[in-house]
């Protein structure tokens, strides 16, 4: 696998299951180094970063996302110093401004008046977290799984709007969602098949043309 991200890209991740989407991930987040070759950083080994230093400037959301029955400042923040007015702009962002109104409100039942999340809801506290810590790099690993098609077609655009300068690197299977990235990185057995704009990967990789009617083709 050979490729180059710039920064402030959005890149969408696509590919079958087993291509090596979510792996791609976990080398980039340094959740183990690569046993051959080299992941470089501004022209520098990932391994010569101090790994905290370099997870400083990172930010993740992941479709197995945890639930801490922890009241709504705690569950945004993790535990990091914060303030009121930041926990609302993340909350409002994510589409849960319900919460803003009483932050100190657990979110579970098994609390005196806690209150009980639905599964997407819980999907988009773990977005807020990701929003709060605001990294250089975001990685979202399929972070929409719970959600409805409209909850996810928003949370798509605020990430990867053109006032986020941020680099966005998201994998999904949603191919509606690609169409928002500058390019794709479309992944098979490992390789790299492609990495180009949604619109000429579709006019240039026929396996890519096809992964995409057949998702098209569903919806219709």
């Amino acid at each position: 696998m050979d490729l180059e991200i710039k920064a402030g890209e959005k890149i969408a991740i696509v590919g079958e299951n087993g291509s090596g989407k979510s792996t791609l991930v976990k080398l980039l987040l340094r959740y183990y180094d690569p046993s051959q070759g080299k992941i470089l950083l501004n022209g520098t080994d990932l391994r010569k970063y101090r790994c905290e230093s370099y997870r400083k400037q990172l930010s993740a959301a992941f479709q197995d996302f945890s639930c801490f029955k922890f009241d709504v400042v705690d569950n945004v923040s993790a535990l990091a110093k914060t303030s009121p007015e930041k926990i609302k702009s993340c909350l409002k962002h994510v589409g849960l401004a319900e919460l803003a109104n009483d932050l100190q409100q657990n979110l579970s039942k098994e609390f005196d008046h806690g209150t009980e999340l639905s599964g997407g809801q819980w999907q988009k506290i773990a977005l807020a977290r990701c929003l709060h810590k605001k990294g250089a790099i975001y990685f979202l690993d399929e972070p929409t799984s719970a959600l409805d098609a409209r909850s996810e077609q928003q949370m798509y655009q605020m990430f990867l709007t053109k006032d986020m300068t941020e680099t966005v690197l998201f994998v999904t299977h949603r191919m509606s969602a690609v169409t928002l990235a500058d390019r794709v990185l479309f992944l098979r057995a490992g390789k790299v098949a492609g990495l180009a704009p949604h619109t000429e990967l579709l006019q240039t990789d026929p396996a890519y043309r096809e992964l995409y009617q057949l998702q098209k083709e569903a919806y219709q």
